[in-house]
């Protein structure tokens, strides 16, 4: 009898983890990530807020000096 090989294959490592790891965050840890986010948030929207009345304010001194010189 002839003995044939097995076929070869090739060994591809896996790309992702199998198990999925449990994202656990410490409750106070948990809270004080949301303050500073909520803190973030209102930060950006009050520099918006400051932004748009200065442009505000800029476009009617603008008008204003137009309406003077003529």
């Amino acid at each position: 009898m002839k003995q044939e090989r097995g076929k070869v294959l090739e060994f591809k490592p896996r790309q992702d983890k199998k198990l999925k790891d449990v994202e656990y965050q410490d409750p106070a840890k948990r809270e004080l990530h949301q303050k500073r986010e909520r803190e973030k948030k209102l930060k950006e929207k009050q520099s918006k807020i400051f932004r748009n009345i200065g442009l505000f304010i800029l476009i009617c001194f603008i008008f204003y000096l137009i309406k003077v010189t003529f």
